[in-house]
């Protein structure tokens, strides 16, 4: 991977605006600003952007980078340390996969499980070189909590699976969902085998005492307090300890002599984690925090980002990507659990096609979670890929034993995802001109020779330009920056004259000092086809309103300076007001 991407490095080329967001608030960090401080000041000045990610992501990386400054310089510090980051995640993942197979099924299993890892392009795109974001952490933590599933002490098995979801919960509240799927899996297989009780009571203890442990060191103490429906906070922080609290207790009273005493510290503890829950939640019971973004803003750019859509709003193509590895695994964990002639061996991959099977369910709801089903669906195929390859090495028939065994590729996550789409694909059609990349620092290069500015820029390129130049912007592609990404997408889609007033009431009054945009966006066209008469579509027709005075350059990158703003009254959105 290292060689397939070594053209990104010189130029910090990222896959995803994420990453290069993520650079940023790690460079942000090292050059002073506080540790419980994740805001992007540069974002919307002087208000900054707030952010929820976590330091735990940025420690590594900033780590590398303070490690071979003084050796290779600021530049490629951080060209080292956002190539390498990544890969050292993948190796924890590799690690982490390992042991949690070969303590369901041997190790045979398990350098199956790693090498279908390495050849699976929706979990191994998380990880290739400069892709700092959270998501490949994410995976990790998923896969270490599915060693603690798997181990043969339920005690400790529940510490580490309540450890790495804990620390999954730091990174991103989208690990609720496997956190009360872990704990369901759990309370069933305690409730069906006496000796497998103290994994349950241990995950609980774990979870619900280290998770506000983990809050108050990231984030500080007011953390606790805090109503923030997208990261870990108050509403969800609370419950979990009402968890942790109740769960040994009851589980200490209620024994486990019979079934019903063993269901009890779930059903009570579960019950009291959810009534907090209902008590202390507020907004976050309705299930989807992007609402407080506006209309605007919502319609045309939440629902534009198609990873966090759930899958009826997927193409064909992708439903078929996200479904046929998982439910692959669903089928051998089944099957391997009916083959087992050892009962607790049989609940074992049981529990294996429960968790891939929920992990499924959330994949459904969001694009993007069908990494984790399809990492707990790798036990699975490995199972069913070597029974297969012993069946068919057992024919007779050379005809019979060479195709069957390559064609077993088809059944590994590549080989299902690549044989799909190429069943499904219509012919394709001609070949276009491949689009100009407009977040590439050759594209960003002219900004470079302007003073430093707050920049009207689209939200998409706002991450790059922060890491390319010394710019300022008004809004990035991060939720909780409502008000700046309201202001660009309105100051794009409003006519000329009131887009004017818009720029003017950006920077805390002060104004923006330049719009850019550029001709190859894909968001940028989004603008002109959503307002027909807006500031996009003006723009993109060559019509430039008497306030902007383009700045001659070649490329696909157009900048106009704003003049004449003195007296114009700025509008202000609902969020500015």
């Amino acid at each position: 991977m290292l060689w397939i991407f070594h053209r990104d490095f010189p130029t910090l080329r990222f896959r995803d605006p994420d990453d290069a967001m993520r650079l940023q608030q790690v460079r942000d960090w090292i050059g002073g600003q506080g540790f419980f401080d994740v805001s992007q000041h540069r974002v919307n000045p002087p208000i900054g952007g707030p952010m929820h990610w976590s330091r735990i992501v940025d420690m590594p990386i900033a780590a590398l980078i303070l490690i071979t400054r003084p050796l290779l310089g600021a530049w490629s510090a951080d060209i080292f340390a956002c190539a390498i980051a990544p890969l050292l995640t993948l190796g924890g993942l590799v690690l982490a996969l390992y042991h949690a197979v070969r303590r369901l099924d041997g190790q045979r299993s398990a350098c199956i499980a790693v090498a279908l890892l390495l050849t699976a392009p929706s979990i191994l795109v998380q990880f290739t070189p400069l892709r700092i974001d959270h998501h490949g952490w994410q995976i990790w933590m998923a896969a270490i909590a599915l060693a603690g599933t798997f181990d043969s002490r339920p005690a400790r098995g529940g510490v580490i699976a309540g450890l790495a979801l804990a620390v999954w919960l730091q990174i991103s509240s989208e690990g609720l969902p496997y956190a009360a799927l872990s704990g369901g899996v759990f309370a069933l297989r305690q409730w069906i085998a006496r000796d497998h009780a103290p994994r349950f009571t241990a995950y609980a203890a774990t979870l619900g005492g280290a998770a506000p442990g983990l809050l108050i060191a990231l984030r500080g103490w007011q953390a606790l307090f805090d109503a923030k429906c997208d990261a870990l906070s108050a509403p969800y922080v609370w419950p979990l300890v009402a968890l942790a609290l109740t769960t040994p207790v009851v589980s200490r009273l209620a024994g486990s002599a019979s079934a019903t005493r063993r269901i009890l510290a779930p059903a009570i503890g579960g019950g009291c984690a959810l009534l907090l829950f209902l008590v202390v939640g507020g907004p976050c019971l309705s299930g989807d925090p992007f609402k407080a973004l506006g209309p605007t803003a919502y319609k045309l750019w939440y629902l534009q980002v198609m990873e966090g859509r759930p899958i009826w709003e997927q193409g064909l193509s992708m439903a078929g990507v996200i479904l046929l590895p998982a439910l692959l695994g669903v089928a051998g964990a089944i099957a391997a659990a009916t083959s087992q002639r050892d009962r607790s061996k049989g609940f074992d991959w049981l529990m294996l096609a429960l968790l891939t099977l929920g992990a499924t369910l959330v994949a459904c709801l969001l694009m993007r979670a069908m990494t984790v089903a399809h990492l707990f669906a790798l036990p699975g195929i490995a199972w069913l890929l070597q029974r297969l390859f012993v069946r068919i090495q057992a024919a007779r028939s050379p005809l019979t034993r060479v195709p069957g065994s390559a064609a077993l590729i088809l059944l590994t996550p590549v080989g299902l995802s690549a044989a799909w789409i190429a069943l499904i694909t219509p012919p394709a059609a001609p070949t276009r001109q491949a689009s100009t990349d407009c977040r590439a620092a050759a594209t960003l290069a002219p900004l470079r020779a302007l003073p430093a500015a707050t920049l009207f820029a689209p939200l998409d390129i706002g991450p790059d330009i922060l890491v390319q130049t010394r710019h300022s912007v008004i809004g990035t592609a991060h939720h909780r920056n409502a008000i700046g990404i309201t202001a660009v997408i309105e100051g794009f889609t409003d006519r000329p004259g009131d887009a004017r007033k818009v720029a003017a009431g950006v920077g805390g009054g002060k104004g923006a000092g330049y719009i850019v945009t550029c001709s190859g966006l894909n968001e940028f066209a989004l603008y002109g086809k959503a307002s027909r008469h807006g500031l996009a579509a003006d723009l993109a027709r060559g019509i430039n309103p008497s306030w902007l005075k383009p700045m001659p350059g070649p490329g696909p990158l157009h900048i106009y300076r704003i003049v004449d703003q003195a007296g114009v009254k700025a509008i202000a959105t609902p969020f500015m007001q």
